[in-house]
C-alpha cells in the first residue's frame, strides 16, 4: 500500500518528536503515594473556590447608607461597575499626535488639498477646517479619560459596586503568599489608593492583624477616606476601631523613608493622570516596599497591559534584589504579550445581602506579586508553571495550558498512560490560577492553541 506522505503528516511528526516530558516534583509523588493528601489539594492548588465577604460588613453596610435608599444605590453601584469595566488609561502625548498626523494626512489626501498652490488667506481657511475635521476626529478615536472625583454618594456606590469583588481578588492573592511563604507575616502595611477598604479587610483576614503595628492608607478622596474608617468602627463614628495605629492620608509622603512589609496598590493605575506619574508612583511604592509589593486591575486587556508596565518598569529599575513572586515562575517578557490577550484570573465570592438577585459574583482580575527578593532557583516550586486558563477537562485525557520558567506558554494533554496516574489526576483536578508541581523536560519555544483534529492527533 502506497502512503501518502502530507505537510500536515510532517507537522505531526515534528510534534511528536518534539513533545515535552513532564516530571511531577519527588515531594510531591512521595506524599501522594503516601496518601499524605489526595491529588485535588496538591501543593499547588488555590484552595479557596469561593471567597465570603467579611461578616462585619452585611451589618454595617446599613449604617453607613443611612437615609439613602438602598435599592438605588445598587443600581447606581451596577452602573459605576460597568463604567470601571470599561475604563483605559490616559492616552499619552505620542499617541494623541500619531492620531493627528494620521488623520491630518488622511484628509488631505481625501480632499486634495494643495497649499502649494493656494493664496495665504486659503491656506488660512484650509488650515482651520483641516484642524476642526482632525480634532473631531481625534476625540471619536483616542479614549477621553476624566479624573473620577468620589464624593460621600460616590464612595457609597463604590462600597456596593466594587468592594466585595475587590476584597475577594485581594483574599485570593495574599492566601497564596501566606502559604507559600509561611515564615511571613507582615508588621507594617501601606495601602496605595485604598478606597473604602477593601484590601485592608482582606490583609486582616489572611494575617493575624495584632501582628501588624501600622497601617497607613493613602486615597485622594477624603470622603472615600472617611467612608473606611467609619466601617473600621462598624458604623459607629464613636466605636472602637477594628486594628490600631492606622493612618489615613491623602497623598503619598514626599520624603518619607519608612518602608512597609506589605504593600498594595489594587484597581488604582487607571486612575493616574499620565504614564509618567504611574511610573514615579511605582517606583515609590517600590522604595516604600520591604517585602511583598501586590499590584491588581480589572482583568481586562488594558488592566493586564498596565499591570505588565509596572512589572517590567520594577524589575527593569531592580534587576537584582526583584522577583516576580506571582503569578509568573519567571522575569522574562510575558508570553501573553505576543498573541494580545490579557493574562488575568478568576474568583468567586458571595456578594452583599443587599445584591439578594446576585449572591454568587465572579471577578476577573490581572495581578503582579513582586517580592523584594532574587529568585531562589534552587527551590523548585519557585518555578512550577502556572495554569493560565481554564483546564480543559475530557474523557481520559485534560488539557492544561501553562506558563512555564522559560517565560513561554506551553501546552499539555494529561493522560495517565503517556504521564502516570499521580501526574494525570494532579491535572485534572487543578484549576485555572494553580500551579502544577510538576518540571518540564524539552520544552517547547512556544505551543499555540490546538484544534480538536490536532488534540486527537496527540493523544
Amino acid at each position: 500500500m502506497r502512503i501518502r506522505l502530507t505537510p500536515r503528516f510532517f507537522t505531526q511528526i515534528s510534534k511528536l518528536s518534539t513533545r515535552p516530558s513532564v516530571i511531577l516534583e519527588e515531594n510531591v509523588s512521595k506524599s501522594l503515594e503516601k496518601t499524605e493528601y489526595k491529588p485535588r489539594k496538591h501543593p499547588g492548588v488555590v484552595h479557596e473556590k469561593l471567597i465570603k465577604i467579611p461578616e462585619f460588613l452585611d451589618d454595617v453596610v446599613p449604617k453607613v447608607i443611612r437615609d439613602y435608599p438602598i435599592a438605588s444605590v445598587c443600581l447606581d453601584a451596577e452602573s459605576l461597575d460597568r463604567y470601571l469595566w470599561s475604563r483605559h488609561p490616559p492616552p499619552t502625548t505620542e499617541e494623541v499626535k500619531s492620531k493627528q498626523e494620521k488623520f491630518r494626512a488622511m484628509y488631505i489626501e481625501k480632499g486634495k488639498l494643495n497649499f502649494a498652490e493656494m493664496t495665504e488667506v486659503q491656506k488660512q481657511k484650509a488650515e482651520a477646517a483641516l484642524f476642526q475635521k482632525v480634532q473631531k476626529r481625534v476625540k471619536k478615536e483616542v479614549y477621553s479619560w476624566k479624573n473620577l472625583q468620589y464624593d460621600e454618594y460616590s464612595a457609597l456606590q463604590y462600597l456596593m459596586g466594587r468592594s466585595p469583588a475587590e476584597y475577594a481578588a485581594l483574599h485570593r492573592i495574599l492566601s497564596e503568599i501566606r502559604v507559600r511563604d509561611q515564615a511571613f507575616t507582615p508588621n507594617s502595611y501601606f495601602d496605595f489608593g485604598s478606597g473604602v477598604g477593601s484590601s485592608l479587610w482582606a490583609t486582616i483576614s489572611v494575617f493575624p492583624k495584632e501582628k501588624i503595628f501600622e497601617y497607613f492608607m493613602v486615597d485622594t478622596s477624603s470622603a472615600m477616606n472617611d467612608l473606611s474608617e467609619m466601617i473600621l468602627r462598624r458604623g459607629n463614628p464613636d466605636g472602637d476601631a477594628m486594628i490600631r495605629n492606622f493612618y489615613y492620608r491623602q497623598f503619598l509622603p514626599a520624603s518619607s523613608t519608612n518602608t512597609y512589609d506589605l504593600v498594595i496598590s489594587a484597581y488604582t493605575l487607571f486612575e493616574l493622570t499620565s504614564q509618567d506619574v504611574r511610573l514615579q508612583t511605582l517606583k515609590s511604592l517600590w522604595t516604600k516596599t520591604e517585602k511583598y509589593l501586590v499590584l491588581v486591575e480589572r482583568g481586562t486587556l488594558a488592566g493586564f497591559n498596565l499591570i505588565t508596565e509596572a512589572r517590567d518598569f520594577i524589575l527593569k529599575i531592580d534587576p537584582e534584589t526583584s522577583q516576580v513572586f506571582a503569578p509568573c515562575p519567571h522575569e522574562f517578557s510575558c508570553p501573553r504579550l505576543a498573541d494580545g490577550t490579557p493574562c488575568n484570573f478568576e474568583v468567586k465570592f458571595e456578594n452583599l445581602r443587599a445584591f439578594r438577585k446576585n449572591n454568587i459574583q465572579k471577578e476577573i482580575f490581572s495581578y503582579v506579586v513582586l517580592k523584594k527578593r532574587p529568585r531562589d532557583l534552587s527551590r523548585s516550586e519557585e518555578s512550577w508553571p502556572r495554569i493560565v486558563r481554564p483546564v480543559l477537562v475530557r474523557k481520559k485525557h485534560s488539557i492544561c495550558r501553562l506558563c512555564t520558567m522559560e517565560g513561554k506558554l506551553q501546552e499539555i494533554i494529561f493522560t495517565a498512560a503517556k504521564h502516570g496516574k499521580m501526574t494525570y489526576h494532579c491535572a485534572r483536578k487543578s484549576n485555572w490560577g494553580d500551579r502544577l508541581p510538576i518540571s518540564i523536560q524539552n520544552p517547547e519555544k512556544s505551543s499555540p492553541e490546538l484544534s480538536d483534529e490536532e488534540i486527537e492527533a496527540e493523544k
